[in-house]
């Protein structure tokens, strides 16, 4: 886990109320992660993170994420369904919610969605310039894009590949599991022109594949089978981070998230 010493001294003052002795106990945890696990589990911590705005003053996104998270999973153990969309937006129940447990009880697969929520905090913008067909070429891109990041993946040296496949993936996920109703017009507002237009079965399309791709290269922490598992369980995952989406993170989403500013 890589909370901040700011996080910790949340986590602490949030949990055990009963003690004062906080430094103490500040030290017998840090570096912890069985001990801060189960901290973090605590109902007293997304209590007080949603409580009131100014708390995130004090606090990392990743901490933000990694509470939110165990409290949908812990939501989803006391409902048989998820809400999921279809083509024409409406809502519409899929009973897949254990499922969905037992995909975020996998603290592998916890921790990757909790780093990928965190990537999409700040994204970045630059130009590329290439040389093809004799000519100089140039095109703005963004991290946010995945038309500009396939784009950048097809002209990347094969040792590159693998970490752009996890991004294509990424924005797949992020976009229809946070953003599931702006999925598929997110990239034309990114570039300001008329982008490829794709429906949420497209993005989970590439999702797959690209994790997929992802699975055959894993670069550390991740194992193959985060990926692997994403590959094969894509709408379960994105069924989960639309839960949390629409539960917990609507009021925070222009806070952490200003896909407008890409």
């Amino acid at each position: 886990m890589r909370l901040t010493e700011s996080d910790l001294k949340f986590v602490v003052q949030t949990v055990a109320t009963l003690r004062r002795d906080h430094d103490n106990i500040l030290s017998l945890v840090r570096d912890k992660d069985d001990l801060l696990e189960l901290m973090l589990e605590d109902p007293k911590l997304a209590e007080r993170l949603l409580a009131g705005r100014e708390v995130f003053v004090h606090v990392s996104p990743y901490l933000t994420f990694a509470v939110l998270l165990r409290r949908i999973q812990r939501d989803l153990e006391g409902q048989s369904f998820l809400i999921d969309r279809d083509a024409r937006g409406r809502s519409i129940p899929v009973f897949e919610a254990r499922r969905a447990v037992q995909l975020l009880k996998d603290p592998s697969t916890r921790e990757y969605l909790t780093e990928m929520l965190c990537s999409f905090v700040r994204t970045n913008t630059g130009m590329l310039y290439w040389k093809g067909h004799g000519a100089w070429h140039k095109r703005r891109i963004s991290d946010m894009d995945m038309d500009d990041m396939i784009a950048l993946c097809n002209l990347a040296e094969p040792a590159f590949k693998p970490r752009l496949y996890r991004r294509i993936a990424d924005i797949a996920l992020f976009l229809t599991g946070i953003y599931p109703d702006h999925a598929s017009s997110a990239e034309g507002r990114a570039r300001g022109q008329a982008a490829r237009r794709r429906t949420v079965p497209d993005y989970e399309r590439e999702g797959r594949r690209f994790y997929a791709l992802a699975a055959r290269a894993p670069e550390p922490p991740w194992s193959a089978s985060v990926f692997e598992g994403l590959a094969e369980q894509f709408t379960l995952a994105r069924e989960a981070l639309t839960a949390l989406s629409d539960r917990y993170l609507k009021p925070l989403r222009d806070r952490y998230f200003d896909l407008a500013a890409n």
